[in-house]
């Protein structure tokens, strides 16, 4: 009885997780840019929140520190594994922080997105050209508060 509850709560929360926006985090950093730069890794340093809504958009909050040259360009890239280049898919906003959305994300665009094969990638001037920074985009499970309260519950 215990095991079909159990079974039952699983795939209550599951099916719930699923409607409710999904997030994402990126640690972004010179030593991730590929190929290496010419001018060698940045010690520059960034993190990224992003969050894709039920309408497919991808909401965002960019912020970096330390970077070694003047900022030309930002984007999201895909569809690349960590240490493999991409194409560019959506431009970012200049400035620091970075804060808005892009979208709406096709089904594919979603799931390369959920494979972990977009990422962030800020570019300088004059010798960062390419990108000084980059940070893989990883899906992050959000657990509320009451979810492990929930499921304790059941084996009382």
């Amino acid at each position: 009885m215990r095991t079909a509850i159990a079974l039952t709560a699983t795939v209550l929360l599951l099916f719930a997780g699923a409607a409710a926006a999904q997030t994402y985090s990126a640690i972004i950093t010179g030593s991730q840019e590929a190929p290496v730069p010419a001018a060698g890794v940045s010690p520059a340093t960034g993190t990224a929140s992003l969050t894709l809504s039920a309408a497919k958009m991808l909401s965002f909050n960019i912020s970096y520190s330390g970077l070694l040259g003047t900022e030309s360009a930002a984007h999201i890239h895909c569809c690349a594994p960590p240490g493999t280049p991409a194409g560019v898919l959506f431009g970012l906003p200049a400035g620091n922080p970075k804060v808005g959305s892009v979208g709406p994300l096709t089904p594919q665009q979603e799931s390369d997105l959920n494979a972990g094969l977009m990422y962030i990638n800020i570019h300088t001037q004059p010798n960062y050209a390419g990108g000084e920074i980059r940070g893989q985009i990883y899906n992050t499970v959000s657990v509320g508060p009451g979810t492990w309260s929930a499921v304790k519950a059941l084996y009382k």
